[in-house]
Protein backbone atom coordinates (compact mmCIF):
# COMPACT_ATOMS: atom_id res chain seq x y z
CA UNK A 1 0.00 0.00 0.00
CA UNK A 2 1.32 3.44 -0.89
CA UNK A 3 2.34 5.77 1.89
CA UNK A 4 0.08 8.80 1.53
CA UNK A 5 1.23 10.52 4.71
CA UNK A 6 2.08 14.13 3.94
CA UNK A 7 3.66 16.90 5.95
CA UNK A 8 1.51 20.00 5.37
CA UNK A 9 2.11 23.36 6.94
CA UNK A 10 0.27 23.05 10.22
CA UNK A 11 -1.65 26.08 11.54
CA UNK A 12 -0.79 27.41 14.98
CA UNK A 13 -3.50 27.33 17.64
CA UNK A 14 -4.13 31.06 17.21
CA UNK A 15 -4.49 30.58 13.45
CA UNK A 16 -6.81 27.64 14.01
CA UNK A 17 -9.08 29.71 16.24
CA UNK A 18 -9.13 32.50 13.69
CA UNK A 19 -9.90 30.15 10.81
CA UNK A 20 -12.41 27.87 12.48
CA UNK A 21 -14.41 30.38 14.43
CA UNK A 22 -14.84 31.67 17.95
CA UNK A 23 -17.29 31.38 20.80
CA UNK A 24 -18.78 34.38 22.55
CA UNK A 25 -16.47 35.27 25.45
CA UNK A 26 -19.15 35.39 28.15
CA UNK A 27 -20.41 31.92 27.26
CA UNK A 28 -16.88 30.59 27.02
CA UNK A 29 -15.99 31.91 30.49
CA UNK A 30 -19.08 30.25 31.95
CA UNK A 31 -18.36 26.96 30.20
CA UNK A 32 -14.71 27.00 31.32
CA UNK A 33 -15.61 26.93 35.02
CA UNK A 34 -14.46 23.64 36.62
CA UNK A 35 -17.14 21.30 37.94
CA UNK A 36 -15.21 19.43 40.67
CA UNK A 37 -18.11 17.51 42.22
CA UNK A 38 -19.25 16.26 38.83
CA UNK A 39 -15.71 15.16 37.91
CA UNK A 40 -15.29 13.37 41.23
CA UNK A 41 -18.72 11.72 40.93
CA UNK A 42 -17.97 10.51 37.41
CA UNK A 43 -14.63 9.10 38.54
CA UNK A 44 -16.15 7.26 41.50
CA UNK A 45 -18.95 5.96 39.26
CA UNK A 46 -16.44 4.44 36.83
CA UNK A 47 -14.69 2.64 39.69
CA UNK A 48 -18.03 1.36 40.99
CA UNK A 49 -18.84 -0.03 37.53
CA UNK A 50 -15.45 -1.74 37.35
CA UNK A 51 -15.76 -3.30 40.80
CA UNK A 52 -19.33 -4.42 40.17
CA UNK A 53 -18.44 -6.00 36.82
CA UNK A 54 -15.51 -7.88 38.35
CA UNK A 55 -17.53 -8.93 41.40
CA UNK A 56 -20.43 -10.27 39.34
CA UNK A 57 -18.07 -12.20 37.05
CA UNK A 58 -16.32 -13.77 40.03
CA UNK A 59 -19.66 -14.75 41.56
CA UNK A 60 -20.90 -16.19 38.26
CA UNK A 61 -17.87 -18.49 37.94
CA UNK A 62 -18.38 -18.53 34.17
CA UNK A 63 -15.89 -18.05 31.34
CA UNK A 64 -18.52 -16.11 29.39
CA UNK A 65 -19.13 -13.78 32.35
CA UNK A 66 -15.37 -13.29 32.76
CA UNK A 67 -14.90 -12.41 29.09
CA UNK A 68 -17.85 -10.03 29.18
CA UNK A 69 -16.46 -8.37 32.30
CA UNK A 70 -13.02 -7.99 30.70
CA UNK A 71 -14.55 -6.29 27.66
CA UNK A 72 -16.68 -3.97 29.79
CA UNK A 73 -13.91 -3.14 32.26
CA UNK A 74 -11.63 -2.21 29.35
CA UNK A 75 -14.16 0.42 28.27
CA UNK A 76 -14.33 1.80 31.81
CA UNK A 77 -10.53 1.91 32.05
CA UNK A 78 -10.60 4.02 28.90
CA UNK A 79 -13.21 6.25 30.55
CA UNK A 80 -10.96 6.63 33.61
CA UNK A 81 -8.06 7.73 31.40
CA UNK A 82 -10.34 10.31 29.78
CA UNK A 83 -11.17 11.59 33.27
CA UNK A 84 -7.43 11.57 34.06
CA UNK A 85 -7.07 13.90 31.08
CA UNK A 86 -9.67 16.15 32.73
CA UNK A 87 -7.63 16.20 35.94
CA UNK A 88 -4.53 17.05 33.89
CA UNK A 89 -6.32 20.21 32.74
CA UNK A 90 -7.07 20.92 36.42
CA UNK A 91 -10.80 20.54 35.97
CA UNK A 92 -11.16 19.58 39.63
CA UNK A 93 -9.43 22.68 40.95
CA UNK A 94 -7.22 25.36 39.43
CA UNK A 95 -6.67 27.12 42.75
CA UNK A 96 -5.66 23.97 44.67
CA UNK A 97 -3.28 22.17 42.31
CA UNK A 98 -1.99 19.78 45.00
CA UNK A 99 -5.53 18.57 45.75
CA UNK A 100 -6.32 18.31 42.04
CA UNK A 101 -3.19 16.28 41.31
CA UNK A 102 -3.46 14.08 44.40
CA UNK A 103 -6.98 13.00 43.50
CA UNK A 104 -6.08 12.69 39.83
CA UNK A 105 -3.05 10.53 40.57
CA UNK A 106 -4.69 8.22 43.08
CA UNK A 107 -7.97 7.74 41.23
CA UNK A 108 -7.02 7.89 37.55
CA UNK A 109 -3.28 7.92 36.75
CA UNK A 110 -1.35 5.70 39.15
CA UNK A 111 -3.62 2.66 38.56
CA UNK A 112 -2.25 2.74 34.98
CA UNK A 113 1.39 3.16 36.18
CA UNK A 114 1.63 6.76 34.95
CA UNK A 115 1.45 10.08 36.79
CA UNK A 116 -0.58 13.20 36.23
CA UNK A 117 2.59 15.33 36.19
CA UNK A 118 4.23 13.13 33.56
CA UNK A 119 1.13 13.01 31.40
CA UNK A 120 0.59 16.78 31.65
CA UNK A 121 4.18 17.49 30.62
CA UNK A 122 3.69 15.42 27.48
CA UNK A 123 0.16 16.62 26.83
CA UNK A 124 1.03 20.30 27.10
CA UNK A 125 3.52 19.93 24.26
CA UNK A 126 0.84 18.12 22.27
CA UNK A 127 -1.53 21.08 22.67
CA UNK A 128 1.11 23.68 21.83
CA UNK A 129 2.51 21.90 18.77
CA UNK A 130 -0.32 19.67 17.56
CA UNK A 131 0.62 17.32 14.71
CA UNK A 132 4.10 18.76 14.22
CA UNK A 133 7.58 17.45 14.90
CA UNK A 134 7.43 19.18 18.32
CA UNK A 135 4.34 17.20 19.29
CA UNK A 136 5.51 14.09 21.22
CA UNK A 137 2.30 12.22 20.43
CA UNK A 138 2.68 12.86 16.72
CA UNK A 139 6.37 11.96 16.76
CA UNK A 140 5.69 8.68 18.57
CA UNK A 141 3.24 7.67 15.81
CA UNK A 142 5.08 9.11 12.83
CA UNK A 143 6.52 6.53 10.46
CA UNK A 144 4.59 3.61 11.96
CA UNK A 145 2.68 1.56 9.42
CA UNK A 146 -0.41 1.41 11.64
CA UNK A 147 -0.68 5.22 11.47
CA UNK A 148 -0.21 5.45 7.71
CA UNK A 149 -3.41 5.99 5.74
CA UNK A 150 -5.49 5.18 3.76
CA UNK A 151 -6.17 1.61 4.89
CA UNK A 152 -8.88 -0.77 3.83
CA UNK A 153 -11.60 -1.74 6.28
CA UNK A 154 -10.08 -5.21 6.44
CA UNK A 155 -6.66 -3.75 7.26
CA UNK A 156 -8.18 -1.66 10.05
CA UNK A 157 -10.01 -4.64 11.51
CA UNK A 158 -6.74 -6.57 11.44
CA UNK A 159 -4.94 -3.77 13.28
CA UNK A 160 -7.68 -3.54 15.90
CA UNK A 161 -7.41 -7.30 16.41
CA UNK A 162 -3.63 -7.06 16.81
CA UNK A 163 -4.08 -4.40 19.47
CA UNK A 164 -6.74 -6.55 21.11
CA UNK A 165 -4.43 -9.55 21.49
CA UNK A 166 -1.68 -7.38 22.93
CA UNK A 167 0.82 -7.22 20.06
CA UNK A 168 1.37 -3.49 20.59
CA UNK A 169 1.02 -3.40 24.38
CA UNK A 170 4.74 -3.50 25.16
CA UNK A 171 5.41 -0.76 22.62
CA UNK A 172 2.67 1.45 24.10
CA UNK A 173 3.92 1.03 27.66
CA UNK A 174 7.50 1.68 26.55
CA UNK A 175 6.37 4.88 24.82
CA UNK A 176 4.50 6.08 27.90
CA UNK A 177 7.00 5.07 30.58
CA UNK A 178 10.37 5.33 28.81
CA UNK A 179 10.05 7.70 25.87
CA UNK A 180 7.52 10.10 27.39
CA UNK A 181 8.68 9.52 31.02
CA UNK A 182 5.14 9.64 32.35
CA UNK A 183 6.16 7.90 35.57
CA UNK A 184 9.64 9.37 36.05
CA UNK A 185 11.43 12.71 36.36
CA UNK A 186 8.56 13.99 38.48
CA UNK A 187 8.63 16.29 41.53
CA UNK A 188 9.02 14.78 45.03
CA UNK A 189 5.32 15.17 45.82
CA UNK A 190 4.44 12.94 42.87
CA UNK A 191 7.03 10.34 43.86
CA UNK A 192 5.59 10.28 47.40
CA UNK A 193 2.16 9.53 45.96
CA UNK A 194 3.66 6.79 43.78
CA UNK A 195 5.22 5.07 46.80
CA UNK A 196 2.15 5.47 49.00
CA UNK A 197 -0.08 4.10 46.25
CA UNK A 198 2.22 1.14 45.51
CA UNK A 199 2.57 0.15 49.18
CA UNK A 200 -1.16 0.53 49.88
CA UNK A 201 -2.17 -1.52 46.83
CA UNK A 202 0.38 -4.25 47.55
CA UNK A 203 -0.82 -4.51 51.16
CA UNK A 204 -4.47 -4.60 50.11
CA UNK A 205 -3.99 -7.25 47.44
CA UNK A 206 -1.84 -9.41 49.71
CA UNK A 207 -4.12 -9.05 52.72
CA UNK A 208 -7.25 -10.02 50.79
CA UNK A 209 -5.54 -12.42 48.36
CA UNK A 210 -6.63 -10.43 45.31
CA UNK A 211 -3.56 -10.74 43.08
CA UNK A 212 -5.20 -13.17 40.67
CA UNK A 213 -8.40 -11.14 40.50
CA UNK A 214 -6.43 -8.00 39.68
CA UNK A 215 -4.45 -9.84 37.01
CA UNK A 216 -7.64 -11.05 35.32
CA UNK A 217 -9.96 -8.09 35.84
CA UNK A 218 -7.52 -5.18 35.70
CA UNK A 219 -4.29 -6.08 33.91
CA UNK A 220 -5.85 -8.24 31.20
CA UNK A 221 -8.38 -5.58 30.10
CA UNK A 222 -5.64 -2.94 30.26
CA UNK A 223 -3.29 -4.95 28.03
CA UNK A 224 -5.96 -5.85 25.47
CA UNK A 225 -9.29 -4.00 25.26
CA UNK A 226 -7.83 -0.69 26.39
CA UNK A 227 -5.15 -0.88 23.70
CA UNK A 228 -7.84 -1.17 21.01
CA UNK A 229 -9.73 1.85 22.28
CA UNK A 230 -6.64 4.03 22.69
CA UNK A 231 -5.45 3.23 19.18
CA UNK A 232 -8.85 3.84 17.62
CA UNK A 233 -9.17 7.16 19.45
CA UNK A 234 -5.66 8.21 18.39
CA UNK A 235 -6.65 7.59 14.78
CA UNK A 236 -9.92 9.46 15.22
CA UNK A 237 -8.35 12.53 16.78
CA UNK A 238 -5.50 13.38 14.41
CA UNK A 239 -5.11 10.98 11.49
CA UNK A 240 -6.59 10.64 7.98
CA UNK A 241 -7.66 14.27 8.14
CA UNK A 242 -9.19 15.52 4.89
CA UNK A 243 -7.70 19.03 4.82
CA UNK A 244 -4.71 19.10 7.20
CA UNK A 245 -3.77 22.57 6.02
CA UNK A 246 -7.02 23.79 7.63
CA UNK A 247 -7.55 21.50 10.60
CA UNK A 248 -5.41 19.06 12.54
CA UNK A 249 -8.04 17.62 14.86
CA UNK A 250 -11.25 15.71 14.17
CA UNK A 251 -14.56 15.85 15.98
CA UNK A 252 -16.59 12.65 15.95
CA UNK A 253 -20.34 12.87 16.55
CA UNK A 254 -21.12 9.49 18.07
CA UNK A 255 -24.40 7.67 18.72
CA UNK A 256 -25.29 6.87 22.32
CA UNK A 257 -23.71 3.41 22.38
CA UNK A 258 -20.40 4.71 21.03
CA UNK A 259 -20.45 7.48 23.61
CA UNK A 260 -20.89 4.80 26.27
CA UNK A 261 -18.30 2.28 25.06
CA UNK A 262 -15.83 4.15 22.83
CA UNK A 263 -15.96 7.89 23.50
CA UNK A 264 -17.40 8.74 26.93
CA UNK A 265 -17.26 12.06 28.77
CA UNK A 266 -17.28 14.27 25.65
CA UNK A 267 -13.96 13.02 24.32
CA UNK A 268 -15.31 12.87 20.75
CA UNK A 269 -15.35 16.67 20.57
CA UNK A 270 -11.60 16.78 20.11
CA UNK A 271 -11.34 19.75 17.75
CA UNK A 272 -13.34 21.82 20.23
CA UNK A 273 -11.08 20.66 23.05
CA UNK A 274 -7.98 21.82 21.18
CA UNK A 275 -9.59 25.19 20.51
CA UNK A 276 -10.79 25.65 24.11
CA UNK A 277 -8.87 23.26 26.42
CA UNK A 278 -10.14 24.97 29.58
CA UNK A 279 -13.70 23.76 28.93
CA UNK A 280 -14.58 20.50 30.76
CA UNK A 281 -15.37 17.59 28.48
CA UNK A 282 -19.05 17.35 29.40
CA UNK A 283 -19.61 20.92 28.11
CA UNK A 284 -17.82 20.49 24.78
CA UNK A 285 -21.07 19.53 23.07
CA UNK A 286 -22.32 23.05 23.88
CA UNK A 287 -19.14 24.54 22.44
CA UNK A 288 -19.64 22.46 19.30
CA UNK A 289 -23.23 23.66 18.96
CA UNK A 290 -22.10 27.27 19.27
CA UNK A 291 -19.36 26.79 16.69
CA UNK A 292 -21.85 25.21 14.31
CA UNK A 293 -23.49 28.63 14.10
CA UNK A 294 -20.25 29.99 12.59
CA UNK A 295 -20.03 29.62 8.82
CA UNK A 296 -16.22 29.41 9.02
CA UNK A 297 -16.53 26.40 11.31
CA UNK A 298 -18.95 24.68 8.98
CA UNK A 299 -16.64 25.16 6.02
CA UNK A 300 -13.32 24.16 7.56
CA UNK A 301 -13.78 21.97 10.63
CA UNK A 302 -13.48 18.22 10.25
CA UNK A 303 -16.63 16.65 11.69
CA UNK A 304 -17.21 12.91 11.26
CA UNK A 305 -20.33 10.88 12.02
CA UNK A 306 -19.58 7.76 14.04
CA UNK A 307 -16.43 5.85 15.00
CA UNK A 308 -17.70 2.62 13.42
CA UNK A 309 -19.28 4.25 10.35
CA UNK A 310 -17.95 7.62 9.18
CA UNK A 311 -14.46 7.16 10.59
CA UNK A 312 -14.11 3.74 8.96
CA UNK A 313 -15.04 5.27 5.61
CA UNK A 314 -12.56 8.10 6.02
CA UNK A 315 -9.52 6.06 6.97
CA UNK A 316 -10.17 3.77 4.00
CA UNK A 317 -10.66 6.62 1.53
CA UNK A 318 -8.03 8.59 -0.36
CA UNK A 319 -6.32 11.49 1.40
CA UNK A 320 -8.92 13.80 -0.12
CA UNK A 321 -11.75 12.58 2.04
CA UNK A 322 -15.16 13.44 0.70
CA UNK A 323 -16.75 16.44 2.34
CA UNK A 324 -19.97 14.48 2.53
CA UNK A 325 -18.69 12.98 5.78
CA UNK A 326 -19.13 16.40 7.39
CA UNK A 327 -22.88 16.64 6.92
Amino acid sequence: MNDTTIEPQRPTMAEARQRIGTVERTRLLAWSTPAPLRLLALTVAEWVLILCAAGMAIQAESIFATLLAILFIGTRQHALLILMHEFSHRQFSRTRPVLNDTLGDLLTALPFTITLFGFRRDHTAHHLHTATDRDPNWVSCKGQERFTFPKSTLDMLGLLLKHGIGLYTLHEFKTALVTSRMASQCPPSTHYRQWIFAIAVAALLTGFNLWLAVAVYWLLPMFTVLMVLLYWRDVAEHFAIAQPEHDVSRTVIAPWWERLLIAPHGVGFHAEHHLYPAVPGFRLAQVHAALMEDEAYLQRAHVTRGYCTGLIREVSASINVSSSARN
